[in-house]
């Protein structure tokens, strides 16, 4: 089942404010197929405007913060 998680980063030279929404599957073994699916700014899906380079940044971030958003979770609601 696809399930999304989001959160909010600074992009551009102006520091302009995105809501990215990682999506990902689950099962009992853990995540996978974990990506980008949107870029949100003032909600509309601006993904198409950046540049392979900067998307990849992007991807990068997004992976360690939903690994550390897996730990935390872990660590808070594991029994």
């Amino acid at each position: 089942m696809e399930q999304t998680w989001e959160f909010n980063t600074l992009v551009g030279e102006g520091s302009e404010l995105v809501t990215i929404v990682y999506e990902y599957e689950k099962d009992e073994d853990g995540t996978y197929n974990e990506g980008i699916k949107e870029i949100l700014f003032k909600g509309h899906d601006v993904i198409g405007l950046f540049a392979d380079k900067q998307f990849k940044e992007l991807e990068m971030e997004a992976a360690m913060r939903f690994h550390e958003h897996k730990s935390n979770y872990k660590q808070t609601y594991e029994p």
